[in-house]
């Protein structure tokens, strides 16, 4: 009977891994937005900090992803501006190892051969199909880069943007693309819960980017409302809830299919809020859209799906260069991954309440252009000038606006940064240029002949 016993529970066993083995990989959406400062959502991003939140827009879409999954409070675009931050998601490195850190570099060949996020999950399932959505604004076509259906190579211009005048307001019943390129993306997601293949989805929006475009009876329904004291622009209000209508859109698809529990769903921006017009608009960060302080580079960050904890807030920094390690690690595969990515898995901390920390071949989160570069390492971060030499150092738990230079106070732990950052950039030769870069530095035209 013992003997019995033992076979019936080896045979469980063995019924068991197998079941798991031919487990469906999950579905992975990514949801990007543009230019989407950090406190421009209704949630607060640090839960302690009623600042930390918008005091005028309305995003209950947004809520409502939260609310089923995890907040991220120090999360951070790859780079301030967008096309760098783009290239940088896809391949899982910082711009400064692809040699893109602007958005003129869009149309500079890869220096190397690199695999984008789409190619990594075939390599680990080759039943998932990818697709993409919306801004492009990168070199290669979507296509090249492993995605089965795509919108081509888009950029701001695919849009509809009309004007940067802010003094003009634009009504559309698809304003930035929204509602078209959502109708794509949910066409997309039911077409493979009709085939029962894994898929990969990428919904890049163009909004917020300016101009002012939004739906007639958003932009009268925020008009008519009471402006806050940071935020103020209705029709930047207007913009954001067309925004979170279409994010809306997709968690219902989700629900109705059922696919809930299966599918990991990623909401974050190319980079921080634009603040050219508005000096306080993404308070209490300091700067905006273009810098390398926390406005330029801190974003919102939100993930859901299976094993990740509802309503739970993470404090763990994340980079946007993290998503590819994260998604090969939730396909099933950490090790298939592309040699010299910079980025780290954030699935321990997404399956273990937001604790935990995200390992990378290097530690801490590094930037880099030709105008300075910066190193964020144990809540400090340290920011170099390269014309001037000058050093800034911040602690970002006690100082989030970056009002108070430690260099005099912290001279040793500010000379180790300064010597990791550096040792950074000549690890990855950041401040050699791609031989196209070099030709447009003698002859600039020669960038504006194939923008996207």
């Amino acid at each position: 009977m013992k003997d019995t016993s033992r076979h019936l529970l080896g045979a469980a066993l063995l019924l068991g891994l197998a079941s798991a083995a031919l487990a469906k990989p999950p579905n992975i959406i990514l949801i990007l937005t543009d230019d989407q400062g950090w406190n421009n959502t209704e949630m607060p991003m640090i839960p302690s900090r009623a600042d930390t939140r918008s005091d005028f827009y309305l995003t209950p879409n947004f809520k409502r992803l939260a609310d089923v999954g995890m907040t991220f409070s120090q999360a951070y675009a790859p780079h301030p501006v967008c096309s760098p931050s783009r290239h940088a998601i896809q391949f899982g490195m910082t711009p400064a190892k692809l040699k893109k850190t602007s958005n003129r570099a869009v149309n500079y060949p890869a220096p190397f051969p690199a695999r984008a996020i789409p190619q990594v999950l075939k390599s680990i399932d080759p039943t998932y199909r990818a697709a993409h959505f919306g801004k492009w604004h990168m070199y290669h076509h979507p296509a090249e880069l492993g995605y089965d259906a795509s919108d081509g190579r888009t950029g701001n211009h695919t849009a509809r943007q009309l004007t940067t005048d802010q003094t003009k307001h634009f009504p559309h019943d698809d304003p930035k693309r929204s509602v078209s390129l959502t109708d794509n993306a949910v066409q997309f997601i039911r077409h493979q819960a009709h085939t029962d293949a894994p898929f990969y989805l990428q919904v890049s929006h163009y909004a917020i980017h300016l101009s002012a475009e939004a739906k007639p009876a958003t932009l009268a329904r925020h008009k008519a409302r009471t402006p806050g004291k940071i935020h103020t622009a209705y029709w930047y209000a207007a913009m954001i809830d067309d925004l979170d209508q279409a994010v809306g859109r997709i968690l219902d698809v989700l629900d109705e299919l059922q696919l809930t529990d299966n599918t990991y769903v990623f909401l974050t921006s190319d980079n921080g809020g634009t603040a050219r017009q508005y000096p306080h608009f993404n308070k209490p960060l300091r700067a905006g859209k273009g810098s390398y302080y926390e406005g330029g580079l801190r974003v919102p960050f939100f993930a859901a799906g299976p094993g990740i904890e509802p309503g739970s807030y993470s404090s763990v920094p994340v980079v946007g260069y993290d998503l590819l390690s994260t998604f090969a690690d939730l396909a099933g595969s950490a090790e298939k991954q592309p040699k010299g990515i910079e980025g780290g898995s954030v699935k321990p901390v997404l399956l273990n309440g937001g604790r935990g920390v995200v390992r990378r071949p290097r530690v801490g989160l590094h930037f880099y252009r030709p105008l300075d570069s910066v190193l964020i390492r144990d809540g400090h971060k340290l920011r170099r000038t390269h014309r001037t030499g000058e050093i800034e150092l911040y602690d970002l738990a006690e100082d989030l606006s970056e009002t108070t230079n430690l260099v005099a106070a912290k001279t040793r732990l500010a000379k180790r940064m300064q010597a990791g950052l550096e040792d950074w950039t000549k690890e990855i030769d950041a401040i050699t240029p791609s031989p196209l870069e070099r030709r447009l530095r003698r002859n600039p035209r020669a960038g504006n002949r194939r923008q996207p």
